[in-house]
């Protein structure tokens, strides 16, 4: 479907307002007509005044109300599927488990509407305007307003909101599994605990939105914007965040480690061709270079990337474990929180890297001996450079970091039990409340 603003003329004749009598009848008939009864008649209560209506659990299914005044109504537990409500206004509508499955709310308004435990399966949600016939014979423009909509708990599964306009809306634990949200207006919209798996969020802005704990399992967030957005605890297993920069929201605790394969078409390429480049010693390929490119949360499990240039990488929350970053320059790169356990680091340059929290568990960060050009061995060695580095609170035990440059890093809290300091340089470095048992220090 398209996602621009649809516009409803339909030469509709100026309508004339049905007494309260007159509308009950209309329930009436339209109550058989669902029932398949004799004398059942289809209701139409198009551009009718039901505003302040008291009708729970009312049987609208499949009615007429093309811009029906329906605000400040109680429709709780109204079964309104599959009606036609294009640009009829729900504002501050009572819609608390009302069913609204397959039904056309195009353009529909619903500032204030509590949706709270609403049914809106394969609702269309997208832009749309209605042009209606005033009194005078002017032609009337009603377009769609959705901001500040009170969404909480509603089953919007499959629904198409497209171009949708949410800004400051509360979707609170909503279920929005496989919604289509491609365009849609997500700005400062509470969207904590709500459950998105498989929707399509494709150029959403969902800028200063708040996502914690939310289900993203499988969301296709293409080119999204998320600037600000509180993305803590929300679980982007499978997603896919090509061109998303998460470079200023709060990824916390999220969980978004997310596969090579998720990465812009270009950054795959670069890394394909490294991997020949270290496979292959240097005689195919190309050695990588992916200055301040960023990387965070991605998984890089086993991969070979020794030699890579990574300075000032975002590397946040990734995970290494098990790599081989051997003689890898990374200085002044992002790796607070990465997972580096096991991780082969031999001659790396991790100067002014910031490792704060990072998980090094038995990483190998020792020196690389030098050959000469005959490839005998020289006797000398190139340690790993770790100078300035930034490891607060890092896991390091069982660590070798043996002639180890440490000179001004700062160890803070760091666990090093077990570690292998020996022949390290630690002058200026701050071990305030590291936890030293059982390492192995410089003599």
């Amino acid at each position: 479907m398209s996602s621009s603003l649809d516009v409803r003329a339909s030469g509709l004749a100026r309508q004339t307002m049905k007494s309260p009598g007159e509308i009950l009848r209309v329930l009436d008939l339209h109550e058989r007509w669902t029932r398949s009864q004799p004398g059942g008649v289809r209701a139409d209560l198009t551009l009718q005044d039901l505003s302040s209506v008291n009708l729970p659990n009312i049987n609208l299914r499949g009615a007429k109300l093309t811009g029906c005044n329906l605000s400040r109504s109680r429709l709780i537990g109204a079964d309104l599927g599959s009606c036609d409500l294009f640009s009829a206004d729900l504002s501050e509508a009572d819609l608390t488990d009302a069913n609204l499955a397959d039904s056309d709310l195009r353009g529909v308004r619903l500032r204030k509407a509590n949706l709270t435990r609403a049914k809106l399966t394969g609702v269309d949600l997208r832009m749309g305007s209605l042009l209606t016939p005033s009194a005078s014979g002017a032609v009337t423009f009603l377009r769609a307003d959705l901001g500040h909509v009170d969404l909480s708990n509603a089953n919007l599964r499959n629904a198409n909101l497209a171009a949708a306009n949410f800004d400051a809306a509360t979707l609170l634990a909503a279920d929005l599994t496989e919604a289509n949200l491609t365009g849609a207006q997500l700005t400062r919209t509470n969207l904590a605990g709500a459950v998105l798996q498989r929707a399509r969020l494709v150029e959403a802005d969902l800028t200063n939105a708040n996502l914690t704990n939310a289900n993203l399992h499988g969301v296709d967030l293409t080119d999204a914007l998320v600037q600000g957005a509180n993305l803590g605890g929300a679980d982007f297993t499978q997603a896919k965040i090509d061109g998303v920069d998460f470079s200023h929201s709060n990824l916390a605790g999220a969980k978004i480690t997310l596969s090579i394969s998720s990465l812009a078409q270009d950054l795959q390429d670069v890394i394909r061709e490294h991997l020949v480049w270290a496979d292959t010693q240097g005689q195919r390929g190309r050695r990588a270079d992916l200055f301040r490119r960023s990387l965070a949360r991605i998984d890089f499990s086993g991969v070979d990337l020794s030699g890579a240039s990574l300075v000032e990488c975002k590397l946040s929350g990734s995970v290494l474990s098990s790599a081989k970053l051997i003689m890898a320059n990374m200085s002044g790169a992002d790796l607070i929180r990465a997972n580096l356990s096991r991780c082969i680091l031999d001659g790396v340059n991790l100067s002014s890297a910031d490792l704060t929290e990072a998980n090094l568990v038995g990483a190998q960060l020792s020196s690389v001996e030098i050959r000469g050009a005959d490839g005998k061995p020289t006797g000398r060695f190139w340690p790993a450079n770790l100078s300035q580095a930034c490891l607060k609170g890092a896991e390091l035990s069982g660590a070798n970091l043996r002639m180890a440059n440490l000179d001004g890093a700062d160890l803070s809290g760091a666990d090093l039990r077990g570690a292998i300091l020996a022949e390290a340089n630690l002058n200026g470095a701050n071990l305030d409340g590291a936890n030293l048992d059982g390492a192995k220090l410089p003599a």
